[in-house]
């Protein structure tokens, strides 16, 4: 059996499940990054506590929430027959949704290690240090990163939805 992390770096047949955040859009992710990391004007300790922190608190309650439909979906006969036509199989559907939750789970550490002030308390923001900057874009970058993911999930569960009402729309 294909286990999750064999899945994010070698794959089951469909390439490493971390093509699936490495692909033309890295570079809009990138672009966000370090434009907020250049122009938000308060410190990360400041950022996470105000703003990042409450809307990450957002993103998990709607990928959980969609997160949960798709596994019912999942579960269903329709979607367990369809994902044999999938190069992967079945293991893309599984684990595609576990990789979203994951990079929820390490930007949400990753502000929360902000919000306790950290990195502010380690590289100063006012230094102007570079390794600074380089944190505050990780961190942009990996928001930029989970809202798009939290929107693949709502969108892969409603494309599930769709097909499984089709599948029962013609087998009838």
């Amino acid at each position: 059996m294909t286990t999750f992390w064999s899945w994010l770096i070698k794959g089951s047949g469909n390439g490493a499940g971390l093509k699936r955040f490495l692909d033309r859009w890295i570079l809009l992710h990138i672009i966000v990054g370090l434009s907020l990391a250049f122009l938000v004007p308060i410190t990360l300790k400041d950022a996470a506590v105000t703003l990042l922190l409450p809307v990450a608190g957002i993103f998990i309650g709607l990928s959980f929430a969609w997160g949960g439909n798709a596994q019912a979906l999942l579960q269903s006969t329709e979607i367990e027959n369809m994902s044999s036509f999938r190069g992967g199989g079945y293991v893309e559907y599984v684990y595609t949704f576990q990789a979203a939750i994951l990079l929820i789970l390490i930007t949400l550490v990753l502000w929360a290690i902000a919000g306790l002030g950290i990195f502010d308390m380690v590289w100063p923001a006012c230094s102007n240090s570079y390794i600074y900057f380089f944190i505050s874009f990780l961190l942009f970058f990996f928001s930029s990163l989970t809202v798009r993911e939290c929107w693949h999930v709502v969108l892969g569960a409603q494309s599930m939805l769709l097909v499984r009402f089709k599948i029962r729309k013609i087998s009838k």
